[in-house]
């Protein structure tokens, strides 16, 4: 290897983003992206490591001497060639040019995520309705949102207080009373799930700048609305939680809207329609916080833990499919071992909320 090439000092895009390491079952990885730019790029441990060492004042020996000295020994060769796919795709200062090859690779840099494995299909912001978000943008307040905490934990209580109520309403209803309140009910469940989502866009946007657009996503054999976020995985613990949290407290707040008029007005057919209301934002809000397959509250357990697709890497743990390193934080591993359990345990609970509402209906 030429001296000059050993000589060579690289420096950081000072527009790069580095997020935090996962573990995604089989290796730990780690996503990168260019503040402006589209693209992510999934890097491995090693690659992480060479990036830690890039400071600006180090040339590749010296990383290669600092990696040694932290007990990982990589030659100056996989070094460089570690550091010229960085710099191809622009994570460090180019310190070369070319006509042919950048072209291509810099026009990539600007497509569109695509959506998740899990998720089946998607649409980008068309600006005609699905841009609802950027109405909510002012929920990222630090003020704002600490309220929308306290309101969102209000509204749940206000729901649940009233809930039995709701529902002996539901059961005496009368078969056209019930039809009637539960396609306002299906009405009233689509606005609240679509401001649901946009609730997590706004947050997404206000923390990363990139935007977010509307997906499908598999509840079992449900189709879901469901907001995709590119570049979610360089946020900090912190950011992530607040753009999970939002969701679900907007769905809290609105839901106090039907308690109101269900204990407000004495017109029967309007409480019909408040308790159906009140029945579905319940069932909607209970499978949110649930910690089953992407649900909210999964996907804070595995932003907490560090751990992607946890329903996955947790299974396949437990059959023996996938190994779990003894280097791992412990939070991950207790997130990997404990999921399954937690699982049990939660679809023990709806299968008993469940029999409980079948022998209310019956009787």
């Amino acid at each position: 290897m030429t001296k000059s090439v050993i000589d060579w000092v690289p420096r950081l895009n000072p527009l790069l983003r580095v997020g935090p390491p996962r573990w995604n079952g089989t290796a730990i990885v780690t996503d990168i992206g260019i503040d402006g730019e589209e693209r992510l790029i999934e890097i491995g441990l090693a690659e992480r490591c060479v990036l830690d060492e890039v400071d600006g004042s180090r040339d590749v020996s010296t990383i290669a001497s600092e990696l040694s000295a932290k007990g990982m020994p990589v030659d100056t060769t996989r070094i460089v060639g570690v550091l010229n796919r960085f710099a191809y795709v622009g994570a460090v200062e180019r310190p070369f040019s070319m006509k042919a090859g950048l072209a291509d690779i810099d026009w990539a840099a600007n497509e569109g995520q695509r959506v998740r494995p899990d998720q089946i299909a998607g649409a980008a912001d068309s600006g005609a309705g699905l841009d609802l978000w950027r109405k909510l943008t002012f929920l990222a307040h630090p003020v704002v949102f600490g309220i929308l905490v306290v309101a969102g934990i209000a509204g749940a209580v206000f729901l649940a207080i009233n809930l039995s109520d709701a529902l002996a309403t539901v059961l005496d209803a009368t078969v056209w009373q019930a039809i009637l309140a539960g396609v306002a009910a299906v009405v009233w469940t689509g606005a609240v799930t679509m401001l649901h989502e946009s609730g997590h866009g706004a947050l997404f946007h206000h923390e990363s700048t990139r935007s977010p657009f509307l997906a499908l996503t598999r509840f079992g054999l449900i189709l879901m609305p469901n907001t995709h976020m590119p570049g979610f995985s360089l946020l900090g613990a912190r950011e992530r939680a607040r753009v999970l949290a939002a969701g679900p407290l907007v769905s809290m707040v609105f839901a106090a809207l039907p308690v109101v008029l269900f204990v407000t007005v004495d017109e029967p057919q309007v409480r019909i329609i408040a308790a159906m209301c009140m029945c579905c934002d319940a069932l909607i809000i209970a499978l949110g916080i649930s910690p089953f397959p992407n649900t909210d509250a999964t996907r804070l357990i595995e932003a907490w833990a560090g751990v992607d697709q946890l329903q996955a890497v947790a299974f396949r743990t437990l059959v023996g499919k996938y190994s779990l390193p003894a280097g791992l934080p412990l939070r991950s591993k207790v997130a990997i071992r404990l999921y399954p359990v937690l699982l049990l345990v939660t679809i023990a609970l709806w299968l008993a909320v469940i029999v409980w509402a079948a022998r209310l209906i019956l009787n």
